[in-house]
C-alpha cells in the first residue's frame, strides 16, 4: 500500500498533465516507478510512483529529501498513469497517425512561410523576423490553434480543441529529431503574454523516445553555443548569422544532449564552444553538466562561458536589455576562443 502524504505540509508543482510533468521532470521509466529530476535538487534521483503520480519524493535523504505534491489543470488526469502508456513509444504509429503527422509537418511549414504573423514580423523578443521565422510558427488564431489539435488528438491521445487555456497557445516552435516530421512542439503564447507557464511542451511522435533539445549546426560554421532554450539560441543568431547552436528546452534537460556529444564528438572538434545556460543556479548546475562531459570528451580547449552584467540573467533579456554591450561580449569570448586555437597549433 502508497502511503498518502498529508496534502498540508508539502510543496505544491502545478503541470497541464501527467505527459508534460514527465516530460518536464526528465522521467525514466523503471517499471513501477519513475526516477526523474527533483524539481528542489535538480539531480536525477527522485522517484515517483505510477500508482501515486501526485507525489514525488527526492532520494538523497541526506542532502536535499525535499517532498511534494503534483497537481494537474486536466482533471482527467488525476487518474493512475498507466505503464501502457509509455509504453506506446515503442510502437509503430498507425496510418492515421501518420497522416496526421504529415498533416501538423505540412502546416507548420506553411505556417513559417505564408502566415503572416503581427508577433514575428516586427521582432519577437528582440528576434528579427527573418530568424524567427525558421524556427518559430505563428497561428495566430485560436480556431486555427483548435484546428492543429484537433488534427493532433489521435497523436497526444487527448483532444485539447475546447481547452481555452492550451488553445491560445499560438506560437508553435516544433522540435525535429533528424528527420522531417516533429518529434515533440514547444508552445508559447502571443495571444495572452501572460499566461503560465509561459511554455508548454507535447510530444508529437509517440512511436519512438524524442529529443527533447534543438541541434542547428550549419556548414561551415565556426561557432556553436549552448543555451538554456531555443529563444535564447535565436538571440545568438541576431549577430551572428553563421553559429551553430544546442537548445535546451529547460535547464534540467542534459541527460540527452550529454549522451549527444559523447557520440558525435567530430561534430564539435575544431569548434569554438560557447556555454551561455542562465545566470542563476538551475543554469550554473547545467552548465557544471556539460563542462563535465565536454572535458570527459577531450573537448576542454575548445570552450568558454559568457559572462553577463548584472543586469541580465539570460541570453535574449541580455539582447533585449543591451544589444551592443551583448554582441560585445560573444565576439570578444569567441575571439579569445580562436586566439587559444591558433596558439594551440603553434605549439610544437
Amino acid at each position: 500500500m502508497v502511503q498518502v502524504p498529508n496534502q498540508n505540509v508539502y510543496k505544491r508543482l502545478v503541470f497541464q498533465n501527467i505527459e508534460n510533468a514527465l516530460s518536464e521532470l526528465n522521467a525514466e521509466d523503471k517499471g513501477h516507478y519513475y526516477i526523474c529530476n527533483c524539481p528542489e535538487c535538480n539531480q536525477h534521483e527522485a522517484f515517483m510512483y505510477k500508482n501515486n503520480i501526485n507525489y514525488i519524493q527526492c532520494n538523497r535523504e541526506n542532502h536535499c529529501g525535499e517532498r511534494m505534491l503534483l497537481q494537474y489543470h486536466d482533471k482527467n488526469n488525476q487518474v493512475h498513469y498507466k505503464k501502457e502508456d509509455m509504453q506506446t513509444k515503442n510502437k509503430s504509429l498507425t496510418r492515421e497517425q501518420q497522416e496526421a503527422l504529415t498533416w501538423i509537418t505540412r502546416l507548420f511549414s506553411y505556417a513559417k512561410k505564408y502566415i503572416p504573423s503581427s508577433t514575428l514580423d516586427h521582432g519577437y523578443r528582440g528576434i528579427s523576423k527573418e530568424v524567427s521565422r525558421t524556427h518559430i510558427a505563428d497561428l495566430q488564431k485560436e480556431e486555427l490553434v483548435q484546428l492543429f489539435f484537433q488534427q493532433a488528438s489521435v497523436l497526444l491521445n487527448k483532444n485539447y480543441e475546447k481547452n481555452d487555456w492550451m488553445c491560445k497557445r499560438n506560437l508553435i516552435i516544433p522540435l525535429y529529431g533528424g528527420g522531417q516530421t516533429p518529434d515533440r512542439v514547444l508552445l508559447r503564447s502571443s495571444i495572452d503574454p501572460n499566461l503560465e507557464p509561459k511554455e508548454i511542451q507535447l510530444i508529437m511522435n509517440p512511436s519512438k523516445e524524442t529529443r527533447d533539445f534543438f541541434v542547428d549546426v550549419p556548414k561551415g560554421a565556426r561557432t556553436i553555443v549552448f543555451s538554456e532554450s531555443i529563444i535564447d539560441a535565436l538571440s545568438f543568431r541576431e549577430v551572428d548569422n553563421t553559429c551553430g547552436f544546442i537548445a535546451l528546452t529547460g535547464a534540467s534537460k542534459t541527460r540527452k544532449v550529454a549522451d549527444y556529444i559523447q557520440n558525435n564528438k567530430e561534430i564539435f572538434e575544431n569548434k569554438q564552444l560557447l556555454l551561455a545556460m542562465d545566470d542563476d543556479p538551475a543554469g550554473w548546475k547545467a552548465t557544471q553538466k556539460l563542462v563535465d562531459v565536454l572535458d570527459n570528451t577531450g573537448l576542454s580547449a575548445n570552450y568558454d562561458l559568457l559572462n553577463y552584467d548584472s543586469a541580465h540573467k539570460d541570453v535574449n533579456e541580455f539582447l533585449q536589455g543591451n544589444r551592443a554591450l551583448f554582441e560585445k561580449r560573444y565576439l570578444h569570448r569567441t575571439n579569445q576562443l580562436s586566439k587559444g586555437k591558433e596558439r594551440e597549433m603553434e605549439m610544437p
